[in-house]
């Protein structure tokens, strides 16, 4: 009897540890999922506008390598910032607790990157899973006198990633005033409870979002709580935003006041380099080439929080800076001869985060400078040694951006490259010799956005040039360039391309017929399957437009038998030409027009878009026949 109640009592404790067993988990968030949030847990104690406890525990389970893109096991922080607790636990499949690292076991170094120096640290700890699945426990906990950045709430971060529990609660006994941004909380039932003093937010079994090819960003769907401060501290450095004007008084004086004054000896440089020159917008394109052939980009994370530049006198001294200093640096430059230029912030990248009217933070990663004319605002991108003047690629285009005018921050727009814009134009012409080779020469120029996808192969070496062209048109066997020579007009913004070629196997022949396809080079080949089930819009951020004119050279003896019928397909999502036609006795001429439209969709009309997808690739294959005459 004594033996059984001690096996009771043994597994009574067993069952008992077992805080994360996989099969708790509901079947309708397991299944076809990559991870699952157990329990995401944020407490924000605001004690007053410089002085901030964030408490944060995230209990994950991981049910596949892919899965591990959840497990955020680190925490970056910087002389502001007190590390109270950093700690993890690891469970495996029964939910038996089998590792438990403390802060002690973290590593802790410079999280200096690419930058030349900073002061911000991160304490990680990289687990290595043995075996799927396993669940992890990650708990952290920070004082802070720096409130500019308070953590949003987005308790969907992932696809492919479904949420038993999330919650998040704002502790402000002292009555702080906070702004509060929320996005798509009845669409999810969010339970909300709010009073002076506590915001409390939680949300239960949240089902996996598919990742669907070609959709908005998640952030845009999911629910999400941001939180800012009408009155913050930065470092130790004080600061007021109401609205994005007050924000602007605030970057100006407090970060950016007094540093942007050069020696004059620069003065004098810059005096030289524009004499003669009235119009202000050269003026101010000269002056924009003199910083870029003096100055490279380093990054430099030191001070106030990494949002302070360095000095004008600095970055000349030193003849580097960051995205910060190099911006003030040509500010500091353009105002030596009395032209005005606003330090700008903007969130950059890929993927677009817009800043919006009605909600002020400091939620910028990148400055640049914005220079306004009678007929322009022009941007400038300081951190790039070869951007061409007045130029904004897609790591910075179509988006709002905050400038600081004497007046305070002023919301603009960067430039939005049309379809029409985004082009790329080839002239090919190629022999047809009576081996069936192809030699001949090719010619393309690309502008807009399409122009920086290929005016940095002009510094490849030859290895990694011959690279680039082989993979672009790895459809073409045999393929051999001879001379390469390229054109960079930074002037107009287009970058040109001659390529001399052969090409031993293209063709095929059948008898006394030959089957070429005259659309040797610009093939699109892209494959989109029908989505019956898609939740999410169709969005295409950037059109283009793509023209192609071939002239083929066919063996003498041969003559066009067979031709396809001119080609004309016209959607809202784009047109696309193609035609042949017999310009000589032995040349033929084809001519394609590829125009894809960017604009945001319903989910519906993802099978229309990518049914024309599909037709375009389908007839950018088509074939004539030759013969003998």
């Amino acid at each position: 009897m004594k033996f059984f109640s001690l096996l009771l009592l043994f597994l009574t404790t067993s069952i008992s540890l077992a805080q994360y067993p996989v099969r708790d988990i509901p079947i309708n968030l397991r299944n076809k999922v990559n991870a699952v949030v157990r329990n995401n847990e944020t407490i924000i104690t605001l004690n007053d506008f410089n002085d901030m406890n964030i408490m944060q525990k995230e209990v994950g389970t991981i049910l596949n390598k892919n899965g591990l893109e959840l497990m955020k096991t680190y925490l970056h922080f910087d002389k502001s910032t007190n590390v109270k607790k950093i700690s993890l636990r690891i469970f495996d499949a029964n939910g038996e607790e089998i590792k438990k690292y403390k802060k002690r076991d973290f590593t802790d170094v410079s999280a200096s990157g690419n930058s030349l120096y900073m002061d911000y640290r991160v304490m990680y700890y990289n687990y290595v899973p043995p075996k799927y699945p396993f669940t992890y426990e990650f708990t952290t906990e920070i004082a802070t006198s720096s409130t500019a950045f308070i953590p949003a709430w987005t308790p969907v971060a992932f696809t492919q990633v479904s949420v038993e529990k999330a919650s998040y609660s704002i502790l402000n006994q002292n009555q702080i005033p906070i702004v509060f941004k929320k996005n798509n909380l009845d669409a999810f039932n969010v339970q909300i409870s709010e009073s002076p003093r506590e915001y409390h937010f939680v949300v239960e079994n949240i089902p996996y979002f598919e990742s669907e090819v070609l959709s908005p960003i998640l952030y845009d769907f999911v629910p999400t709580v941001r939180v800012s401060l009408e009155k913050f501290q930065l470092r130790n450095t004080p600061g007021f935003a109401k609205n994005w004007k007050d924000l602007g008084v605030w970057q100006t004086q407090a970060l950016l006041r007094g540093r942007d004054e050069i020696s004059e000896a620069t003065k004098a440089q810059i005096d030289q380099l524009v004499s003669g020159v009235k119009d202000p917008k050269e003026k101010t394109r000269l002056i924009y080439e003199f910083m870029q052939n003096k100055t490279r980009y380093i990054s430099v994370q030191v001070g106030i929080g990494g949002w302070q530049p360095s000095t004008a006198l600095e970055v000349d001294d030193l003849s580097y800076g960051d995205c910060k200093g190099l911006s003030n640096y040509t500010m500091a430059l353009l105002k030596s001869q009395g032209i005005d230029s606003y330090y700008t912030l903007v969130n950059s990248g890929k993927e677009i985060f817009e800043t919006e009217d009605d909600f002020v933070s400091l939620r910028f990663n990148h400055a640049i400078l914005a220079v306004p004319f009678d007929d322009e605002l022009v941007f400038l991108e300081c951190t790039s040694q070869t951007t061409p003047f007045n130029y904004m690629g897609s790591f910075t285009d179509n988006r709002n951006v905050l400038m600081m005018t004497p007046e305070g921050g002023v919301i603009a727009k960067t430039p939005k490259y049309k379809a029409g814009e985004n082009l790329q134009q080839t002239q090919v012409t190629a022999v047809i010799d009576e081996n069936f080779r192809i030699t001949g020469t090719f010619e393309q120029k690309s502008k807009g956005v399409l122009y920086q996808n290929r005016y940095h192969i002009e510094s490849d070496t030859k290895d990694d040039m011959e690279m680039n062209y082989k993979g672009l048109w790895g459809h073409l066997n045999n393929l051999s360039l001879g001379n390469v020579s390229f054109e960079n007009d930074k002037r107009n913004v287009v970058f040109k391309e001659k390529i001399n070629f052969e090409v031993d196997t293209y063709v095929s022949t059948a008898g006394d017929r030959v089957l070429v396809n005259p659309n040797i080079f610009n093939r699109h080949d892209k494959i989109y399957a029908n989505d019956k089930d898609r939740k999410f819009p169709l969005e295409i951020e950037r059109g283009a437009t793509y023209q192609d004119e071939i002239e083929i050279i066919i063996p003498k003896g041969y003559t066009l038998e067979a031709a396809f019928d001119p080609i004309e397909i016209t959607t809202i999502f784009g047109t696309y030409n193609a035609s042949v036609e017999l310009s000589a006795s032995n040349t033929i001429l084809y001519k394609r027009h590829l125009q894809l439209l960017s604009g945001t969709f319903p989910p519906e009309s993802f099978n229309d878009y990518a049914s024309f997808v599909r037709n375009v690739t389908k007839k950018d294959k088509s074939k004539i026949v030759l013969s003998k005459i």
